[in-house]
């Protein structure tokens, strides 16, 4: 069984997508944090799969420089 402390994204046609846990991971925030956000519609861009959640690397990529200040007074 493959260890649950790696990223292991899954692959396809120049899409790579994590799962909440994954992308949680990816960002150092708690899995909850993330799930809270994606409801208040402050968490990156997602996708559903079925029912699953999952998020493009790409999009995780552009959601921490969308997210990237020089200061605390900058606005977003």
């Amino acid at each position: 069984m493959p260890s649950t402390d790696k990223v292991t994204p899954i692959r396809g046609n120049d899409l790579t997508l994590v799962d909440n846990k994954q992308a949680a991971q990816i960002l150092q925030i708690n899995e909850k944090t993330l799930t809270n956000w994606r409801s208040s519609g402050k968490s990156p861009k997602y996708v559903k799969v079925g029912r699953c959640i999952r998020y493009r690397l790409s999009d995780l990529t552009a959601w921490i420089e969308a997210n990237s200040r020089n200061h605390t007074g900058e606005v977003a």
